[in-house]
């Protein structure tokens, strides 16, 4: 009877962690859901969509987006937790992409580049609106 007892308890402790890690990924953490807002200048905003989420076993990534909400949105990038991108505003016409990643090993160390600029009326020409959290291969 006395070893039965500590198989019991390894079949136990087998099954909760793997319902553990079968319930990770699922449940509602914001996945393809709105992120936040941040407004650029006049009428242009910095959009983020959680288009992956991670769970506990991975990070989530989020989709950044430029846009007036009324005549377009441009997908400038994507992040996770070892890089961001962000946006900055030169003047109410012209908007500048940054990617800050961070190539520290053992402590943070960022680097920030500017990946692209976007004249904010040529945008407004273009009419054009890419929807959140499509598939990107970039």
């Amino acid at each position: 009877m006395m070893k039965k007892l500590p198989c019991i308890a390894t079949i136990l402790s087998f099954l909760s962690l793997s319902l553990l890690c079968a319930g990770c990924g699922y449940g509602d953490c914001g996945e393809n859901k709105h992120f936040s807002t941040k407004e650029l200048s006049k009428n242009v905003y910095e959009e983020e969509y959680r288009c992956y989420c991670g769970g506990a076993t991975t990070t989530d990534v989020i989709y950044v987006y430029i846009t007036d909400s009324t005549s377009f949105r441009k997908y400038v990038g994507k992040y996770d937790e070892l890089d961001l991108f962000y946006c900055e505003s030169k003047s109410d016409t012209i908007v500048d992409v940054y990617q800050k990643k961070d190539v520290g090993m053992i402590k943070h160390v960022y680097q920030t580049k500017l990946l692209k600029s976007y004249n904010i009326n040529d945008l407004k020409r273009e009419n054009k609106f890419d929807e959140p959290c499509e598939k990107r291969w970039k």
